[in-house]
């Protein structure tokens, strides 16, 4: 793989990580059995942060939702990750729920 073929990087628990395009990655592979798409991991994961977020508030996805003049949908699409959400909603979510921005679930 050549070095032009790198759009990006990362770092995450202190590994740094490149990011190629899958083609190139891939060369005719398959992908190995497990390997998930990084986008819908990140989405996955941010979901399940919030979730906890609102259950360690007691509120129902509906309260919420109402707390955040946002659908109940909306919240519950978010919450498993079939939404993408920016730090400006992640950032409503915890404030709706009473907790500081650095709260980690």
């Amino acid at each position: 793989m050549e070095t032009k073929e790198i759009v990006g990087s990362f770092t995450a628990g202190g590994v740094e990580y490149v990011i190629v395009p899958l083609s190139a990655f891939l060369q005719g592979a398959e992908l190995p059995p497990g390997t998930v798409d990084a986008h819908e991991f990140v989405r996955g994961s941010i979901g399940r942060d919030l979730r906890k977020a609102r259950e360690h508030a007691g509120l129902t996805q509906a309260a919420l939702a109402k707390k955040l003049r946002r659908s109940q949908p909306l919240v519950a699409s978010a919450e498993s990750g079939r939404v993408k959400v920016g730090e400006r909603y992640v950032r409503a979510v915890l404030k709706a729920c009473g907790l500081p921005a650095s709260w980690k679930g």
